[in-house]
């Protein structure tokens, strides 16, 4: 039996005026969000703990580097002075030297293997575990997440924007640290030759600072529109490409070419926004630190004319002032490579610390045994507050029992059962089965309990075979037997047995290699083989011919029995023989009744059979 309670309503359906629990955590995690997103460099220093072991070994390479870039001048410097002082014992003091500076070159080049190798493994370890963590966050997410974004987006933040956080581990925070070391040596070495020298290296530090904190702060935010423009044009790429079929037949190409030149052109536009700044300011900051260079040599020379400092030092002194000002050059381009990686970051955590609506609440259990009742309390929902969609709708399916859902295209039909499997939650009201909140199942314990037929069937790039056992608990390991069981019930092994390679014949990307209707019986088959309670149908015969359809409607007869069946169509063929159908109007059910009786009201119902060909 069937129950409903009808809800009398006026045109638009009322408007909620109460703020929903989805809304109010949308809110709270938005808040959270942000917080969680303001360091995103400490955050990821964090994230980077199970590399440090290898991070540390990166770094002994790089105090191997510094120290054999301090020891080369230090070296020259010695053998100037034996040179200027006519050492009688040059000769055997050039050669130690020589062989020290061996010594430093030899330890420098363990050392660049060291930073190089093992800042990449911490690297692109991380990278392998961001990109899996973000795949399987958004594959976790609710239908609602997926509204307002194109595929192509979401791909770019797996792909691009997690290949752009690689510089800033393998190169920038390596180059950090090798110049931070190079830095404070050479300031230390430089006021050990001589103070006056020393400060006047200081100089243009201020201005080069300067330049680099202006560049950091004000052209940081052209990377990141640079990188969402990037997000777009992944995005009409893949959308192009996913419908190929469609613009060659209305042989758009060209429009569509254009299009997607539009937006590489926004993109390149952006990008060479961003990089023209960094092309102004590196040269800035460079010539800032030659300025500096220029007054050193000046007055080093002044100084050794009044005799207050020596030749060998004047040189180790230039050679180290070349080598105090490397890390400030080279900071224009670290901060380059985070300003980067630091936006990357940012678009990775902003879809990280995206809290779905839809999850298990801490008291959430798996069912013990499924009947298959059905029944939907008071349930109100909206897609957009000011369009509600559902408005109070009241029904109850007894398990076993067939409901059909018929109405006009965006009634809400496909709504109600995907309220049903929770890829949406209702705004009021609540729907249980057998009993129990659905809410307060596990979202795993629910949706196993469901088999599902969609309009618009997907399938994977394989064969048929590895399509049909998809739905099934065993997966891939599903004996064959039971994979040509199913297609039988479906009415899909003849055709498929036509192929060269029968089960094995590979479908191609969403199963292009096939017709509308031999698509649906896989998607049929790969339902009736899921074998769950509760099997929903929404719009399952859509795509097939009429004789088709006879074929698959006497399979779904034999599948229906012992299981809680609600299907969503509009061919009178498909309906007729429902336990109960329910018209949908404006928001919620306006009929309710059998085939029969609903004919015999002449209302709705009759008005689509006899008008609109249900």
């Amino acid at each position: 039996m069937i129950i409903v309670r009808l809800y009398m309503k006026n045109s638009d359906c009322g408007e909620r005026k109460a703020v929903s629990d989805s809304e109010r955590r949308s809110a709270e995690s938005s808040v959270n969000t942000v917080k969680k997103r303001r360091y995103p460099a400490i955050r990821l220093l964090r994230e980077l703990r199970p590399y440090y072991g290898v991070m540390m070994l990166a770094l002994a390479g790089m105090i191997f580097i510094g120290v054999a870039q301090l020891a080369v001048p230090y070296i020259t410097r010695l053998l100037l002075k034996y040179i200027s002082n006519s050492d009688p014992e040059l000769p055997v003091k050039a050669v130690g030297l020589g062989l020290t500076l061996l010594g430093f070159y030899l330890l420098s080049a363990g050392g660049q293997f060291l930073r190089s190798y093992f800042s990449h493994v911490a690297a692109w370890g991380y990278i392998d575990g961001i990109r899996m963590k973000l795949y399987s966050h958004i594959q976790g997410m609710s239908m609602g997440f997926f509204q307002d974004k194109q595929t192509g987006q979401l791909l770019s933040r797996i792909t691009a924007d997690t290949s752009n956080i690689e510089p800033l581990v393998a190169h920038a925070l390596p180059d950090f640290i090798v110049n931070g070391i190079i830095f404070i040596g050479t300031a230390i070495l430089l006021f050990t030759i001589n103070v006056k020298l020393a400060a006047m290296t200081l100089i243009t530090i201020p201005v080069t600072v300067a330049l680099a904190f202006i560049y950091a702060t004000k052209f940081r935010p052209r990377f990141k529109q640079a990188h969402a423009k990037m997000g777009e044009l992944n995005a009409n790429i893949q959308d192009k490409l996913s419908g190929v079929r469609e613009i060659t037949s209305f042989n758009k190409q060209k429009e569509c070419e254009e299009s997607v030149g539009r937006t590489s052109k926004i993109h390149y536009k952006g990008i060479m926004s961003a990089l023209k700044a960094s092309a102004i300011m590196n040269p800035l900051i460079l010539f800032n630190n030659n300025i500096g260079l220029v007054i050193v040599l000046i007055a080093g020379g002044i100084l050794a004319w009044n005799g207050d400092v020596g030749a060998p030092d004047v040189v180790a002194f230039i050679m180290y002032v070349s080598y105090f000002y490397q890390p400030v050059i080279a900071l224009a381009q670290i901060i380059e490579q985070f300003n980067t990686a630091s936006t990357a970051l940012e678009r990775c955590y902003e879809i990280l610390d995206t809290e779905d609506d839809i999850k298990d609440g801490p008291k959430s259990i798996p069912p013990a045994s499924v009947k298959g009742e059905i029944e939907f309390h008071n349930v109100s929902f909206a897609y957009k507050k000011e369009e509600p969609v559902l408005k109070d709708v009241s029904i109850k399916v007894e398990p076993g029992k067939t409901l059909a859902l018929v109405g006009p295209t965006g009634i809400g039909k496909t709504t109600m059962v995907n309220l049903l499997s929770r890829f949406y939650d209702v705004d009021q009201g609540q729907i249980t089965i057998d009993g129990t909140d659905i809410r307060d199942l596990t979202l795993e314990s629910l949706r196993n309990q469901i088999s599902t037929v969609l309009q618009d069937v997907f399938l994977f790039h394989g064969t048929i075979s590895e399509n049909i056992s998809f739905g099934s608990p065993d997966g891939p390991n599903t004996p064959k037997e039971k994979i040509e069981e199913a297609a039988k019930l479906a009415n899909a092994d003849e055709f498929i047995r036509e192929f060269e390679d029968g089960y094995d014949t590979v479908v191609g990307e969403r199963g292009m290699t096939l017709s509308g209707g031999q698509k649906q019986r896989i998607s049929i088959a790969r339902a009736i083989l899921r074998d769950m309670p509760i099997l929903v149908l929404d719009e399952a015969t859509a795509s097939v011919d009429t004789k088709t359809e006879r074929l698959i409607r006497d399979a779904l007869e034999k599948l229906c029995k012992g299981r809680t069946t609600v299907i969503v169509a509009h061919r009178l063929s498909t309906v007729r023989h429902a336990d109960m159908i329910a018209v949908l109007g404006n928001c919620g059910i306006e009929e309710l009744g059998t085939h029969e009786e609903l004919m015999d009201k002449k209302g709705k119902y009759y008005s689509l059979v006899t008008e609109e060909g249900l």
